[in-house]
Formats: C-alpha cells, structure tokens, sequence
C-alpha cells in the first residue's frame, strides 16, 4: 500500500502543516531559551544547558594587574518526559475523498493547536511564585495598566539583566485590560492603530515585546496562583525537544518535520491500522523543560 492518503504523500503534508505551526512558535521563542532539534532521543534522557551569571566590571590597578573572573555559569539539566503526540485517524472512505484543502481547512490549524499548547504547557506550569519569587504584577485585573509593565521593566533592569529580548506574554484577560489603559489606547502615541484596530500592541512598550496566549494554566499552582502573565527576558525558562527513532517494523512511514527558524522538529507519520481498518497519521515530539535564570522572569498574577 502507498504511504500517502488520498494521494497525498507524506512530504505535502509534511510541508503545508509546517506552514500552519510556525507562526504559532513565534511566542515562545521570545519568553523561553530553547533547544530544540532533531536528535533522536527517548523518554528519559537528559539534556544539558548552562546560562551565565552576573559579572561586574573591576577598575585597573597597576599593583595587581588584570586579576580575571571565573567564568561561573549554572548547569540546567532537562529530563525528556514521555512523548506527545497528536493521532488522527480515517477511515478508507475519507482517506479517498481527501484533498489537500480540505486537509488544510479540517485538521492542520487543531493540530498546530495542539503542538503548540503542549510546548506552552511545559514550560508554564513552571512559573510559581515558588521558582520566580518577584511579580511584575499582583493585584486585581482591574488594575492591571502599563505602569505594572513600566514596573517590571524597572526591576529587571536592577537586576541587571539584559534590555535586549524583553517580551511579555498576556492572557486574553490581561491584554484586553492593558489595551484599556488610556495612555496604551492613544494609538497615536505609537505611531499606528494597531491598538485600537486589532487589539494588538504592535510596537514595543517599555522595552517589551507584547504577545497574547490563550492557554495560561486552568490546573496546578500556576493556575492557583492566578497566573495571566510573564514579563521576561528569555532566559527564565528553558525548554528543549527531540524526536523519537523510527520504527524498525511495522510498516508505514516516518519523517522530520523542522522549523528553520527555531529548530522545533517533530515526527510525522503515516500508517495504516489493519485491525481498525484506519489510516493514521500521527505527529509525535518529545519535550522537557525547566526553571532557568530565576531572576529573569517575572509572573503578572489576578488576585480577582
């Protein structure tokens, strides 16, 4: 039997659901360090990252020369959690009468959905007031305006972290409000209408890049804690990928589906099930992540 469905082979699909995934990636490579690849890995594995500490300048003194500074760096270490995947499953009918649009409309944007809010998921659930101890903001949504982001820009820059990829991701809540603050809403005060036309901070806004998520955690202490937004500068969380090996037997058909701009890569495959009389594609990834530099992020939690 042909690995394709409907006469689509494997590499069309491959490359039309890349199209649907990549833009919904942009967020997290702006709040998150990531290691993503191709390596084949399994469940378990561990991957090591490091990010570097503080430095601070010394004045010359003839007396004692350059007198050097250890090059300190924190060893993160990731552990590979059981794979995720997204299985879809059709009969021989819809395997006949599918098209390539009818793919596209029906399947591909659930399916970057769901790519997408796992790799969310992951790192999320990590930002507790137990690992990221300041808040950028907390307090009622109805308070929640640009000063609180003026705020967290104040102290990360006391903290003496980098001005440049500073990013905040907002739930709907919380970006709905702040576009209700009116010095954010005077479009004109940034040059364009984004703001008011598409409910979207175009440009930077106290050095932050703006983005809205609507997955923010509905369970656990994220959740608990009232968690709708982070402001930060990349490297307070950590996530890495890998992808599995390819069956040996079996039948069907795997292949690496990357993202050229962020590295994330992800197992396609096609099968037919013999016993359900099903032909199923699935996308199967495997993911890790963890709390990096404790004082480049900042939680902005709704206390009500």
């Amino acid at each position: 039997m042909s690995n394709s469905i409907g006469g689509l082979t494997l590499q069309l699909v491959a490359e039309e659901s890349l199209r649907t995934l990549v833009p919904e990636l942009v967020p997290l490579t702006k709040i998150a360090v990531t290691d993503f690849g191709s390596y084949v890995a399994e469940r378990g594995s561990v991957v090591h990252t490091r990010y570097a500490n503080s430095f601070a300048s010394t004045k010359y003194n003839p007396a004692n020369g350059f007198v050097p500074t250890a090059a300190v760096s924190t060893d993160v270490a990731i552990t590979l959690e059981e794979p995720d995947y997204v299985d879809l499953a059709f009969t021989d009918f819809e395997a006949s009468t599918l098209s390539l649009e009818r793919l596209r409309r029906l399947f591909f944007a659930p399916v970057a959905n769901a790519v997408q809010k796992s790799l969310f998921d992951s790192v999320l659930s990590k930002v507790t007031s137990a690992s990221f101890t300041t808040a950028a903001y907390s307090g009622a949504k109805s308070s929640f305006n640009r000063i609180a982001v003026a705020n967290a820009a104040t102290a990360l820059t006391k903290a003496n972290l980098p001005h440049k990829d500073r990013h905040i991701l907002l739930s709907p809540d919380a970006l709905g409000q702040l576009v209700q603050d009116p010095t954010v809403a005077q479009a004109f005060s940034y040059g364009n209408a984004d703001v008011i036309q598409n409910n979207a901070i175009d440009k930077k806004l106290h050095g932050f890049g703006i983005s809205e998520y609507n997955g923010f955690p509905t369970s656990g202490t994220a959740y608990t804690e009232g968690l709708n937004g982070i402001a930060s500068c990349k490297e307070g969380l950590v996530i890495v990928s890998r992808v599995p090996a390819s069956p040996t037997t079996g039948g069907g058909e795997q292949m690496n589906v990357t993202d050229p701009e962020s590295g994330f890569t992800f197992a396609l495959r096609y099968f037919y099930n013999w016993q359900m009389g099903t032909h199923n594609m699935q996308a199967i990834w495997l993911t890790g992540s963890s709390v990096g530099n404790p004082n480049a992020l900042q939680r902005i939690a709704f206390t009500s």
